[in-house]
């Protein structure tokens, strides 16, 4: 295949990756996730006016449960402040953010090609490039106001920059191999599986002259990390340990295997039976031919599988499947590679055009979001004081965001005590969510004691 001829299909790939991502791209933060997406975007809201304060700027904070921002364990927080930058210059708007994840979506999707080139061929790498930018995860979650847009991308361009210093060392290759991958972590947790990958692609078969290599890089891969998410667990309340308490609550801990939900996820996400007979293939090839890319790749399939058995299989949601889907693409490509040139290439594109119409299929409940929040979040804005502190009926926060207020959320499901929490918390309103949970006694009991003087809002007299 003509260099020409590579790089026009590419272009045209990254077209098809934009325009899909472009979806939904004024959606306010309700459509699915809505309350990650609005985490991220408030975390924004607090960096206003302190952009140059380090490193204190970077330490997560949250509207809720206080009459304060609290400080939050979270993600290094890299998409808040390039968002908090972008709205000193442009203003406010939430597209900003989501343009933000569409541009980290398509370098993700170049990532996949040079890496697959480098190892493999042009034409998995074209093929491969081209699976991930249609499969319905890689592509809603390419538009969100979430970590995962920025830890895929650094994850995709870590593990293709430590190869090309494979190919040819030099110390500048690895330090930045070793930073990027040391970003990945810190911009998700579970980023952190491909450190082992990234030693055997990078360092097996380990010879003693290349020991201080893998030194140097295994310290810039976790020192930052380790030094991060220490500082923000200890700095941050118990209650507000969120990373640590996924990872101990919700993995380690956890007694329940959601398979059903699993499945479910798998199926939405493109990883249909096709896809992984081929992700299975392509595996296969892997493993019954030498290459120098053998040890690292079988590694990270390796990892994977025990990535989705242990840890998506306790958290049933879908997005904790977008770190599987680079190596998805590579091995289904690489398994359409073992056909024949013009055979092979059009059994590729025939499946890259039906992942494309799953995705629209799949993904148009995704995009759907409740304008009632905004509504009710403007008439906040409108008609309280910027410091009154309001309580949500339930706990999606995404009020808290559009109305720039801090507040509570009645997390309790049994009403009789979150009745008695109103009683108690410091507040001046309680907002009825859109799509509240509470049953219709708990409201007639609210009613009765408090004015509703917006919409959904009540004035409890404090």
């Amino acid at each position: 295949m003509g260099r020409g001829i590579s790089r026009s299909i590419l272009t045209s790939i990254l077209i098809v990756a934009l325009l899909l991502r472009l979806k939904g791209i004024n959606n306010p933060l309700l459509d699915d996730q809505a309350w990650r997406q609005a985490d991220t975007a408030a975390m924004a809201t607090h960096m206003l006016g302190h952009l140059a304060d380090f490193p204190g700027v970077f330490f997560p904070h949250l509207n809720y449960d206080a009459i304060v921002p609290q400080k939050v364990e979270l993600e290094f927080p890299f998409l808040p402040y390039l968002l908090a930058v972008t709205w000193s210059i442009l203003g406010w708007a939430d597209v900003w953010g989501r343009l933000w994840s569409v541009l980290f979506s398509l370098l993700t999707v170049w990532g996949i090609y040079d890496l697959a080139r480098r190892i493999f061929s042009e034409r998995v790498a074209l093929l491969a490039s081209g699976i991930y930018t249609v499969m319905p995860l890689a592509v809603y979650y390419g538009r969100v106001i979430m970590p995962e847009p920025v830890a895929q991308v650094l994850s995709v361009w870590a593990i293709n920059l430590l190869w090309r210093w494979r190919r040819a060392p030099t110390l500048g290759k690895l330090c930045g191999a070793g930073l990027l991958i040391s970003a990945a972590i810190l911009a998700k947790l579970p980023q952190l599986m491909l450190f082992p990958v990234a030693l055997f692609l990078g360092f097996w078969p380990l010879r003693r002259s290349e020991l201080r290599n893998l030194v140097l890089y295994s310290l810039l891969a976790l020192f930052l990390p380790m030094v991060y998410y220490t500082w923000v667990h200890f700095r941050s309340d118990y209650s507000s340990q969120f990373v640590s308490g996924i990872v101990s609550g919700q993995v380690v801990q956890a007694q329940e295997y959601h398979w059903e939900e699993l499945g479910k996820n798998l199926s939405r996400s493109g990883l249909s039976l096709f896809v992984l007979l081929l992700t299975f293939i392509g595996g296969l090839r892997i493993i019954l031919f030498p290459s120098l890319a053998r040890s690292g790749l079988v590694v990270w399939l390796m990892v994977c599988l025990f990535y989705v058995g242990i840890v998506c299989s306790r958290i049933p949601l879908d997005y904790y499947l977008v770190p599987i889907l680079p190596l998805v693409a590579l091995l289904s490509a690489l398994a359409l590679d073992i056909i024949d040139d013009v055979p092979g290439t059009v059994g590729g594109i025939v499946l890259i055009c039906l992942l494309c119409f799953g995705t629209v299929q799949t993904l148009n409940p995704k995009y759907a979001w409740d304008n009632r929040y905004l509504v009710q979040a403007d008439w906040l804005k409108q008609n309280t004081s910027a410091q009154s502190v309001i309580i949500l009926s339930d706990p999606p926060p995404m009020t808290f965001y559009y109305a720039r207020r801090v507040g509570f959320r009645l997390i309790d499901s049994d009403d009789q005590k979150a009745l008695a929490q109103i009683k108690i918390l410091p507040a001046q309103y309680l907002v009825r969510l859109p799509k509240s949970e509470r049953k219709s006694g708990f409201w007639e009991s609210i009613r009765k004691s408090y004015p509703e003087i917006g919409p959904g809002v009540y004035w409890l007299g404090k």
